[in-house]
């Protein structure tokens, strides 16, 4: 919900918006902003991005609600995002991890963030590479909205690991036959396991790195 000051802007006319995406992969938390300079918000910065390109976000309430999107990144040469840049997002764990869309409000006169709006909350299913006859290469992420969380299901008993999450002195469940032999997967069948590689992360730095001077 949008606070008093920001509508108050709204209606004048004079707000400052900036869109925000941050991606909690497995193998580590990614945030960008659709401007000239970083933000730090909640403990992550947020590097400065443009070329991100946001579907339309979808609709609904409850269980019919349809919060599908998608997320574009193009290469671009004069930012220093080549095919190979794009393609080493394979080396991250982002099967099935939550990406969140926001709008930030500043102050049009301070420049002073006054609000951060969640837009639209998913996770990340598949990224689809795409590379142009012409030589236009981009990746596109299919990600599902929350309205995943209300078909999830869990077909297992509860294990003594499953209970230390609650309360780490409980042992109820110590001497259950299921205990501790089967990895909890909420949903559907998760990751094989994430690998260690020396380009670990590079996709995000390569997009920062091509971002920074965008806007300057």
């Amino acid at each position: 919900m949008l606070s008093n000051d920001v509508k108050d802007l709204y209606d004048a006319g004079r707000i400052a918006t900036r869109q925000m995406i941050r991606f909690d992969f497995g193998t580590g938390t990614y945030g960008f902003i659709a401007d000239k300079d970083a933000l730090t918000y909640s403990g992550v910065t947020y590097q400065p991005f443009g070329l991100i390109e946001v579907s339309d976000l979808g609709g609904g309430l409850g269980t019919s609600a349809d919060g599908n999107f998608t997320l574009r990144l193009a290469e671009s040469k004069d930012f220093g995002l080549t095919p190979a840049m794009l393609t080493a997002i394979e080396d991250e764990d982002y099967r099935d991890r939550p990406v969140r869309v926001m709008d930030a409000h500043f102050h049009p006169d301070t420049g002073a963030l006054i609000q951060v709006e969640t837009v639209a909350r998913g996770y990340v299913d598949t990224i689809q590479h795409h590379f142009g006859t012409d030589g236009g290469a981009y990746i596109e992420a299919t990600c599902e909205g929350r309205q995943l969380d209300y078909s999830r299901k869990n077909g297992r008993y509860r294990s003594i690991a499953d209970q230390k999450r609650r309360d780490e002195g409980d042992m109820f469940f110590e001497h259950a036959a299921t205990a501790g032999r089967v990895e909890l997967i909420w949903g559907r069948a998760g990751p094989s396991g994430a690998q260690t590689s020396p380009n670990r992360g590079a996709w995000a730095g390569a997009v920062s790195r091509g971002f920074l001077g965008l806007f300057r």
